[in-house]
């Protein structure tokens, strides 16, 4: 890429942002389990070289503590455990080859575990070269960091080492210095990557006076990182080993205060940045400004306040104590928030100037009104042998301590509830040698986030939903009251929830009537209200937990029926309702659909202390009292027996069932003749053409439904035959639903699938069904008109010209003003080539949810919904219904569909190292489009149309199109796009990017790629430009595809369903082009006009439809043509008659 922080996909636990006005919930840095490591020191293996674990417990009771590795010695993994009494601590001594030496992977990652909360500190001893660590709880830790470490040395490297919590954690680090892993050499800006498992470590020393500092660390999985120096001096010291585990980015803060033994004493400061723009103002200094990966170092005296515009890091390089100069150790400073309310630590043992230990230290932080409560081992701190002084221009107060020498523990505690936290720094010194720790730090917990579990939940409810709630920042006990509020598509309902801790509510959810995000609100007793999003997922995607069927039904699945003998199956996994639950309650409750919204109604028993054995039959006879006469919609669900707490209260649901209850059936209750589905999308001809247009999804293995409901719920589904036409009228036809099934699944029930049943499975009359919810013949079907972008952008326009332009900076894909439609692209420059690449896409409708998705240099993909980070739960949700728009993707999210109501589908498709794109906008945007897809008017030959509205030539050269490229960069004031930090528009914004414009010469190109890209320019392209054959064939494999989609949406004639002829039947299903359609007449019935109609170009029949006409009509057509033709020959006799008659008497006379 071409910066110098890749961004990677995080999740929303540490997606980071200067501007976070969401609480955050501190945590403590005790904790039950730690992953640690011993960086190198520059002398590991000395004899006297110790590797110290100190342990303090905070229980009252017994604490056990487990320290284990994966390192081998002698043949056997590294594992001690111990107990420690009640507020006891316990030093241990680990073995001295765990120290990491140099460059280089190993198991020498350290767990701790333990049964009560404890503090950890690690202690890297050696006579006058030492220095100690606060071990962070692995629920404190991040995935992104930044390396501090101090000064770099000849005798002593500048090194970080990443430790791995988890199995297949990636890493990846933008260096600042360089170094050597593994055999090759990497320099500053250049990005290593490797892979770790749980309790590997990978240390890394940077070269010869190489500064590592700023060097950013990505991972996927939490990690551990400590950094430092093995050796390191200042003015008037000795060489001494400095280490520190690194606090991640997301528990970065504004606000730093550091303190000294006196005010005269001078130390040394670094501060680092990760977000652009970090101005700091620091004490005795100028404004200083600092861009990602960049540091400040200077002197400052005594204690002060450091603020910064955005969140950074703040490091002490101890180097002077009572106005001695000391050898040099690393400290964390706290930012205010890192303050806590109690702290247990210990000291070090022994020195290597003396036996009895270091002079030993604590600077206690704490506001002037807060100290007279604040309290060393059981006793007011003021009582002991204090030295005070004023933090400048803030309202707090630093009192030193010195401590006696040798190993002690100690527990610093502000005992008043409601005064302000503190921070404890522990740090001591002895001749050419110190030591320097936080005592304890409140870093941003991933146990206590404003998060939920689960976040996709069943349409039915009944499952507990974990809520954790902001900590508390001062230490007042909270009350147990906790409700939860659900938004269930109907009616907000309250639920009762059981606080299970201070941070943790548990919330048994009702049922929903929808289906996509819902909201959630946490009330505690205390008057807060907390606001949480969830996911309500269909039966498609979130199966029930009991699953019910009828042997040998006659309807097949979801649909029981009480009129036979067939016995009816119930099925669940017995544990999930709990080990202990031995016997289970089996209800029933039906659907209500006397008002508008169906509501399931109260519940009703079935079976009373069910054995909880995992099935249960049940006789249709049983259930027959239950229903009333006719058709219903019900669900059966368990419960525990008898019940209990909200644990409890658990209900397994069923899916929900039609249920017979009679073979006769009135269709006249049901909403069919009166709710007439209209304005309907059209459906494809062919099941070819459904299977391109991003509008319509397959349903099953025959039919395919509309994406989107309309305003008034209404969807359209299309059904094709085995020879992929489509279907119009029963059997297999089609409908036009009144309610879609997949928002309005519940109404869809009542005004749709019963009345189908009634008429279609119950009676032989569905050609009545038919015309209520009738077929679409796809007469007026408009193909939407496709575009793509692929690899080293290769650019095909809605109208269909191709271009390719190559950009680094965000574009003007399609704009509309008419349907305030916004879709923009992000390029970048592909590694260190001439290419570029997609990185990012974001698209939005109307008031439709904002669509981001974008690419990771860890191979991951991230979708950001409205600028928050899209939740992707292991389970596999396929649809996700949002705001005006619907999400799908696969389940490892290369291809991702977004379709908008509006008319606009894109299809994202996500290869290692490229994306790419196929889009798809309606016709309604005819001629109402602009950006580098064109102007979707039907003329490929203007699509290469400027802002102002000119034209360029079709025939264009590579320069004059990248020209043409560059007046679709988007003005940062006009991006949609939402930027993770430190990234911004300015990351990405590079209009001086060159690219090639020399087209590759196909006679000149390798075989391999003549062999793998066949008579593809744009294949071939890529593999020159980018070197990359992978590369080159994702753009054959999206190219093919967008040309399969382009010859599967071309405008397909139809003449549409001819119509019905009474007393008739037509015989042909196909009305495309030259196909014909045959009528015959029912007995009885003579035809009138052609028996056959032939599909014209046109799109029209050959001939109106003809009539049936009756036998008995005829015979009255005969009679009266009989009766006059009687009374014409009558006639004629007379006057022939009286003709003759008059010629007679005129000839006799």
């Amino acid at each position: 890429m071409a910066h110098t922080f890749p961004e990677i996909p995080v999740s929303a636990l540490d997606l980071q942002s200067p501007n976070m006005n969401q609480p955050k919930c501190l945590g403590r840095s005790r904790g039950k389990r730690f992953v640690i490591g011993f960086t190198d020191s520059v002398y590991e293996y000395s004899f006297n070289t110790r590797l110290y674990i100190m342990v303090v417990a905070f229980s009252n009771q017994q604490t056990s503590v487990t320290i284990s590795s994966k390192f081998q010695l002698d043949g056997r993994r590294f594992q001690e455990s111990f107990v420690i009494e009640a507020g006891g601590f316990r030093r241990t001594n680990v073995p001295v080859e765990l120290n990491m030496n140099g460059s280089e992977r190993s198991w020498k990652g350290i767990e701790i575990k333990a049964s009560s909360e404890v503090s950890a500190y690690g202690l890297i001893y050696h006579d006058y070269s030492s220095d100690g660590f606060l071990g962070i709880p692995t629920n404190n830790l991040g995935t992104q960091y930044v390396v501090m470490t101090l000064h770099p040395i000849s005798r002593g490297h500048t090194q970080f080492a990443v430790i791995a919590t988890g199995d297949s954690t990636s890493v990846q680090v933008t260096l600042r210095g360089s170094v050597t892993f593994e055999g090759q050499t990497y320099n500053a800006d250049d990005v290593l990557r490797f892979v770790l498992n749980e309790l590997e470590a990978v240390q890394i020393q940077g070269h010869d006076l190489e500064d590592l500092t700023g060097s950013t660390i990505y991972s996927d999985k939490p990690v551990a990182v400590f950094s430092g120096n093995e050796c390191t001096t200042h003015a008037g010291s000795a060489c001494d080993t400095v280490t520190e585990q690194l606090v991640p980015v997301k528990s970065w803060e504004q606000k730093h205060i550091y303190t000294a033994a006196r005010s005269d004493d001078d130390n040394i400061y670094r501060i680092v940045a990760y977000f652009s723009e970090t101005n700091l103002t620091i004490p005795g200094f100028e404004h200083q400004s600092l861009e990602p990966g960049e540091f400040w170092e200077g002197r400052l005296l005594g204690s002060g306040l450091v603020t910064s515009s955005k969140p950074a890091l703040m490091m002490q390089h101890l180097a002077s104590i009572n106005g001695i100069t000391v050898d040099p150790s690393i400290i964390q400073v706290p930012a205010e928030e890192h303050f806590g309310y109690a702290f247990g630590f210990t000291t070090p043992p022994q020195s290597g100037e003396d036996a009895d230990g270091y002079f030993n230290y604590i600077n206690v932080i704490v506001k002037n009104d807060s100290m007279e409560t604040v309290f060393l081992n059981g006793s007011p701190i003021k009582g002991s042998t204090v030295h005070e002084s004023d933090v400048p221009h803030t309202s707090y107060i630093s009192l030193t301590v010195q401590l006696p020498k040798g190993e002690g523990v100690y527990y610093v505690e502000q005992t008043d509830s409601y005064s302000s936290p503190l921070s404890v720094i522990v740090y001591g010194y002895e001749r050419a040698e110190s030591y320097g720790y936080a005592a304890g730090l409140s870093l941003f917990s991933n146990e206590r986030l404003l998060s939920l579990t689960p976040y996709y939940l069943r349409e039915l409810g009944g499952e507990p939903l974990t809520i954790t709630v902001p900590c508390l920042k001062t230490k007042v006990p909270v009350t147990e009251y906790a409700k939860c509020k659900f938004s269930t598509g109907l009616v907000d309902v309250l639920v009762s929830a059981d606080r299970t801790d201070p941070y943790t509510v548990v919330c048994i959810t009702p049922t929903f009537y929808m289906n996509g995000l819902t909201s959630v609100y946490v009330s505690l007793g205390d008057g807060k209200s907390f606001p949480y999003f969830i996911y309500i997922a269909s039966e498609e995607d979130l199966p029930p937990l009991v699953q019910i069927q009828q042997e040998n039904s006659s309807f097949g699945d979801g649909i029981i029926d009480l009129t036979s003998d067939d016995p009816i199956m119930l099925s669940w996994d017995p544990t999930i309702l709990g080990e202990d639950v031995s016997h289970v309650t089996v209800m029933m409750q039906e659907t209500d659909y006397a008002s508008n919204d169906p509501v399931l109604m109260e519940a009703v028993s079935v079976k009373n202390s069910v054995l909880n054995s995992g099935s249960l039959t049940i006789h249709p006879i049983d259930l027959q009292s239950l229903y009333e006469h006719g058709l219903s919609f019900s669900t059966f669900y368990l419960t525990p027996s008898p019940e209990g707490n909200a644990a409890l209260r658990l209900r397994l649901y069923s899916p929900a069932v039609i249920t017979v209850t009679s073979m006769t059936c009135g269709v006249s209750k049901y909403p069919l003749r009166s709710t007439v589905p209209t304005g309907l999308p059209p459906c494809p001809c062919i099941k070819e053409q459904a299977e391109v247009d991003f509008n319509f999804q397959k349903d099953d293995d025959v039919c395919y439904r509309s994406v989107h409901s309309m305003q008034t719920g209404t969807g359209q589904q299309c059904c094709y035959g085995k020879d992929g036409n489509i279907l119009v009228g029963p059997p297999g036809g089609g409908t036009a639903d009144r309610y879609s099934p997949g928002e309005h699944f519940w109404k869809h029930q009542w005004y749709d699938v019963f009345p189908w049943i009634c008429l279609c499975k119950l009676s032989d009359n569905c050609t009545e069904y038919y015309k209520y919810r009738p077929s679409d013949d796809c007469s007026k079907y408009e193909p939407p008109r496709p575009a793509g972008g692929i690899g080293d952008p290769h650019l095909t326009s809605l109208d269909g010209y191709k271009f390719t332009f190559n950009g680094a900076g965000e574009f003007l894909m399609a704009s509309s003003e008419e349907h305030n439609l916004t879709f923009q692209a992000r390029m970048e420059r592909y590694r260190n080539t001439n290419a570029s690449v997609y990185t990012a896409f974001v698209l939005q409708v109307n008031d439709s949810s904002k669509v981001q998705v974008q690419l990771s240099n860890m191979n991951e993909t991230l979708i950001l919904v409205d600028g928050e980070p899209w939740r992707l739960d292991p389970r596999p949700v396929k649809v996700h219904y949002l705001r005006g728009v619907q999400i799908r993707f696969n389940s490892d999210l290369t291809k991702i569909k977004i379709a908008f109501n509006a008319g606009i589908a894109v299809t994202v498709y996500i290869d290692a190292e490229v994306m790419s794109f196929i889009a798809q906008l309606d016709t309604n945007f005819q001629g109402q489009v602009k950006g580098l897809l064109g102007n979707l008017n039907g003329n490929p030959d203007d699509d290469l149309q400027f802002p102002n509205g000119t034209i360029l030539e079709s025939a264009s050269s590579l320069k004059e199109l990248h020209k043409f490229g560059l007046e679709w960069l988007v003005a940062q004031e006009d991006s949609k796009f939402t930027y993770i930090s430190p990234f911004d528009y300015s990351t990405y914004h590079f209009p001086e990017f060159f690219p090639t414009f020399k087209v590759p010469n196909l006679n000149e190109v390798s075989q391999e790629t003549k062999d793998l890209c066949g008579d593809s320019i744009e294949c071939v392209f890529d593999a020159v430009i980018t070197g990359s054959l992978s590369f080159a064939n994702e753009t054959l494999v999206v190219e093919s595809t967008i040309t399969e989609v382009q010859k599967g949406l071309v405008k397909i004639v139809s003449c549409g369903y001819p119509g019905d002829v009474e007393n008739g039947l037509l015989y042909g299903s196909v009305y495309l082009v030259n196909a014909t359609v045959d009528v015959a007449c029912e007995d009885g019935f003579i035809l009138k006009g052609s028996s056959r109609l032939t599909c014209l170009e046109a799109g029209q029949w050959s001939s109106d439809l003809p009539v049936c006409d009756g036998m008995e009509e005829r015979e009255e057509e005969r009679l009266a043509a009989g009766i006059t033709a009687a009374i014409v020959v009558v006639g004629l006799i007379a006057v022939l008659a009286i003709g003759g008659l008059i010629y007679l008497v005129m000839k006799t006379q």
